[in-house]
């Protein structure tokens, strides 16, 4: 998986927010999951399957790096949409340094 994939998962959920990233062992290798304990319960997206615990390890790292990443941007975004409309349509005024 790579990093456009592990984004459009994520975004396929737009009112989950995801915080962190866990693993399970099954009987057929390690699941990954994407969590969000943001509400009452705990949410999990299965996001990768690997059968070797080597590969789930290293895959996590990335995963939990990639998150970070999107969370960051999720905020950015957030953050840039409360600005005011009044603030964004202001002229912005003319500061000129006179001698």
């Amino acid at each position: 998986m790579i990093l456009s994939e592990f984004m459009l998962r994520l975004n396929r959920w737009p009112r989950m927010h995801f915080t962190a990233i866990e693993s399970e062992q099954r009987d057929t290798g390690i699941e990954i999951y994407a969590i969000d304990c943001t509400n009452q319960t705990k949410s999990r997206l299965l996001i990768y399957r690997t059968p070797d615990t080597q590969h789930a390890s290293a895959m996590m790292t990335h995963f939990i790096s990639w998150l970070e990443k999107a969370n960051r941007g999720r905020t950015l975004r957030y953050e840039k949409a409360q600005i005011p409309a009044v603030m964004a349509e202001q002229p912005a005024t003319n500061l000129t340094a006179t001698s």
